[in-house]
C-alpha cells in the first residue's frame, strides 16, 4: 500500500476494544495510555449531550450505571442505534492518526460473527458519521484463522464465548458452519458465576464486567477478586469456580463439532487446523474438549491483537473501497489528527523563505542619496513579488491542516465536516495571504524610505492569482468525494521543498551580486551565484511538472541552463519566470480540485478542448 495510506482495524467486542493500524508498509498494535485495550461502552456527557467513550466513559458509568451502554455493536446489530459505535470509531481513528500523523483511508471493522445486510448497512452507517471509509467487514473468527499459521483447507475456531466456527480458507474465509455451545439445562458461565458471589446474586453491567476480568485473571492466577456494588462486599473467584460453571456446556462440545461438520458437509479428517483463542480460563478445557473428539491439536492464541491483526490481512488486499454514492466532503467528516514537526516545519520554512526575501531586498537596495534627500531607489521588485507569493503559499500550506488538525481533545470528535473545514481554512488563506502581500508591498516601501507604488502592485500582482486560487477552491473543495479527499489534500499541497530551493536560489544570486551574507565570508561570490542559479533551475522544474522522469530531465537541463545565463541582468528573467511556475501550480491544482469536485466539468473541458482543434 501507498507510504501515505492509512489502514486501520478494530475490534468493537462487548467488553473491549481493540485495534492495528498498517502505515508505510509497517503493522503497529494500538495502546491506549499504555494499555492494549480501550473499554467499549459509551455513556452520554450531562453537560454536552455528547458521547463519553473510553475510560471516561467507563469513569462516568460507574457514577451513573443505568446510562451506560457496555456493548455498543449490539445496539447496531439490533438497530437500536448506532451512534453508540460511530462514536466509539472516532475515538480509536482520532487516537490512531494521532500517532502516525495522516488520516484514515482504508476502514476494517471485526463482527463476532456473520451480520445480516441490513446490520452491515448500519455498521457502514457508523463508520460514515465518524467520518471513516466504508468498512471491510470480516468475522472474528476468519480473522482469527487469517493472522495464525493454517495448514489445509478447513479450519475451526473456537472461543470461549463459547462457540466454534468452521471455515474455508481457499473460499475467502468463508463461514461454512457455526456453532453456540450452550447447555440449555445449566446458565451460562457468566450467570453461573454470579451466583457464586452472593445470595441473592449482584445485578448489573459491572458485576457481569467484574467477572469477565476475573476469568482472565484467572487464565494465569489461581483466585482473582472482585468488586461487587454496594451493599455487597468483594468476592473471590477461584480457578475451580471457571472449570465447574463451563464443564456442563463444555461437555457438549462433541455434539457441537458433530453438527457443524454435518452442516459444513465435513468429515473429521477434513478440519486439518484447530485454533482456540482468548485470554481466559476456560481455554485450557476448551482447547482439550476440542482436541477430544479427534480433531488435531489446538493452537491456542492468546494475543490481544490478534483478531484485529488477521483482519487487516484479509483486507489489505482490498484498500481503497469506494464511499457510497453522494458521500463528499460536505457531509462526511475525516478524523482529527494531532500537528506534527513535519507540519510545523513545512509552515515555518515558507514563512521563513518569504521574510527572508523580503529583508534580504530591503537591506541590499541601492538607495541614492543627496545630503539628507533619497534620490533614488534601485531593488529587485520581482523579489518583492516572489516573497508576496511566499506568504500567499505559507497560508495555503497552513490551511492544509485545518480539515485534519484538532489542537485540544474536548473537539477531537466534534461534527464539523470536512468540507466546512475546508472552505473556512481555504478562505482563511486568501484573506490572509492577501494582507499580508499587501503589508510586504507597503513594507518594503517603508523599509527603503520611500513610498513607491511599483512595490505594492508588484506585491500584489504575484499574489492575488494565488488568493483567487485558494477562493475558488474554498468553494469547490466541499463537493470532493469524500474518499479521494485524503489523497487530494496531499495533490494539493504546495511543493514546500522545490519552493525553498527556488527561495535560496534566488537569496544567493542577489547576495552575489551586492557582495552580502554569505558572500563576504567566504569572499568570493563566483561558487555563490552559479549555486544559486542551479537551485533556482531544479527548482523550477520540481515546482512545473510532477512526472519523475520529467522532473529530472528538465532539472538537469535548467539546472546547467540557469548556470550559464545567470548575470545582473538576466535574473530577473529567471526569477519572473519561478513566479510564472508558481502560478501555473496554483492554476493546475485549482483545475484539479475543480474536475474533481465537478466531474462533469472534466467532461466539458475535454470537449472543448477536442472542438477547439
Amino acid at each position: 500500500m501507498p507510504a501515505t495510506d492509512l489502514h486501520l482495524a478494530v475490534e468493537i467486542a462487548p467488553w473491549w476494544t481493540t485495534a492495528v493500524y498498517e502505515h508505510a508498509g509497517t503493522v503497529h498494535p494500538v495502546y491506549f495510555a499504555g494499555h492494549a485495550r480501550l473499554p467499549s461502552g459509551v455513556i452520554p456527557d450531562p453537560a454536552t449531550g455528547t458521547l463519553l467513550t473510553g475510560t471516561a466513559a467507563l469513569t462516568a458509568g460507574l457514577l451513573a450505571p443505568d446510562g451506560y451502554r457496555p456493548d455498543p455493536m449490539a445496539l447496531a446489530q439490533t438497530g437500536t442505534g448506532t451512534e453508540p459505535v460511530a462514536a466509539v470509531l472516532a475515538h480509536v481513528a482520532n487516537h490512531v492518526c494521532s500517532l502516525a500523523g495522516t488520516p484514515v483511508t482504508t476502514l476494517t471493522i471485526v463482527t463476532a460473527t456473520v451480520w445480516g445486510h441490513r446490520a452491515r448497512q448500519r455498521l457502514q452507517q457508523a463508520a460514515h458519521h465518524a467520518g471513516l471509509p466504508v468498512p471491510g467487514i470480516v468475522t472474528a473468527g476468519a480473522a482469527l484463522s487469517a493472522g495464525t499459521a493454517t495448514a489445509g483447507r478447513f479450519a475451526l475456531v473456537a472461543t470461549a464465548a463459547p462457540d466454534l466456527t468452521i471455515l474455508d480458507l481457499e473460499g475467502d474465509y468463508q463461514q461454512v458452519a457455526h456453532a453456540d455451545i450452550r447447555d440449555p439445562g445449566h446458565p451460562d458461565i457468566d450467570t453461573a458465576l454470579v451466583a457464586r458471589l452472593a445470595d441473592p446474586p449482584p445485578t448489573g453491567w459491572q458485576v457481569v464486567r467484574e467477572v469477565r476480568q476475573a476469568r482472565t485473571v484467572l487464565a494465569g492466577q489461581p483466585r482473582a477478586s472482585l468488586l461487587l456494588p454496594a451493599p455487597h462486599p468483594a468476592a473471590v473467584l477461584e480457578r475451580a469456580d471457571v472449570t465447574a460453571a463451563a464443564a456442563p456446556h463444555l461437555a457438549r462440545i462433541p455434539e457441537a463439532v458433530t453438527q457443524a461438520l454435518t452442516d459444513a458437509d465435513l468429515d473429521t479428517a477434513d478440519v486439518t487446523t484447530v485454533i482456540v483463542a482468548g485470554d481466559d480460563a476456560v481455554l485450557p478445557d476448551l482447547a482439550a474438549a476440542v482436541t477430544a473428539t479427534g480433531l488435531p491439536a489446538a493452537v491456542v492464541v492468546d494475543d490481544p491483537h490478534a483478531v484485529t491483526r488477521g483482519a487487516l490481512r484479509i483486507t489489505r488486499p482490498r484498500a481503497g473501497a469506494t464511499a457510497p454514492s453522494g458521500v463528499t466532503a460536505a457531509t462526511g467528516r475525516l478524523p482529527r489528527t494531532r500537528i506534527t514537526l513535519t507540519n510545523l516545519v513545512r509552515v515555518a520554512i515558507l514563512a521563513a523563505a518569504s521574510v527572508a526575501l523580503l529583508l534580504q531586498t530591503i537591506a541590499t537596495a541601492d538607495i541614492g542619496r543627496i545630503g539628507g534627500d533619497i534620490t533614488g531607489v534601485l531593488l529587485p521588485v520581482e523579489n518583492i513579488g516572489l516573497a508576496a507569493a511566499l506568504a500567499v503559499l505559507t497560508a495555503w500550506t497552513a490551511a492544509q491542516l485545518v480539515p485534519t488538525t484538532w489542537l485540544t481533545s474536548a473537539h477531537a470528535d466534534d461534527d464539523v465536516t470536512t468540507g466546512t473545514l475546508l472552505r473556512r481554512g481555504y478562505l482563511g488563506a486568501a484573506a490572509l495571504g492577501l494582507a499580508v502581500a499587501g503589508l510586504w508591498g507597503l513594507g518594503a516601501g517603508v523599509g527603503v524610505g520611500v513610498t513607491d507604488p511599483a512595490y505594492l502592485e508588484t506585491a500584489l500582482t504575484c499574489a492575488v492569482p494565488l488568493a483567487a486560487c485558494a477562493a475558488l477552491i474554498a468553494l469547490v473543495a466541499p463537493r470532493i468525494p469524500q474518499d479521494t479527499v485524503a489523497s487530494w489534500l496531499v495533490h494539493a499541497s504546495p511543493p514546500v521543498t522545490a519552493i525553498a530551493l527556488a527561495a535560496a536560489g534566488v537569496y544567493l544570486q542577489r547576495a552575489a551580486f551586492t557582495y552580502t551574507f554569505p558572500v563576504d565570508l567566504i569572499g568570493t561570490k563566483g561558487p555563490v551565484q552559479i549555486a544559486g542559479a542551479i537551485l533556482l533551475g531544479v527548482a523550477t522544474a520540481l515546482t512545473a511538472t510532477r512526472q519523475p522522469l520529467l522532473r529530472l530531465i528538465t532539472a538537469v537541463v535548467l539546472g546547467g541552463g540557469y548556470a550559464l545565463v545567470s548575470s545582473v541582468s538576466t535574473i530577473p528573467y529567471l526569477t519572473w519566470a519561478y513566479i510564472a511556475v508558481l502560478l501555473w501550480w496554483a492554476g493546475t491544482t485549482t483545475a484539479t480540485t475543480i474536475t474533481a469536485a465537478t466531474p462533469q466539468a472534466g467532461t466539458w473541458l475535454k470537449r472543448w478542448t477536442h472542438q477547439t482543434r
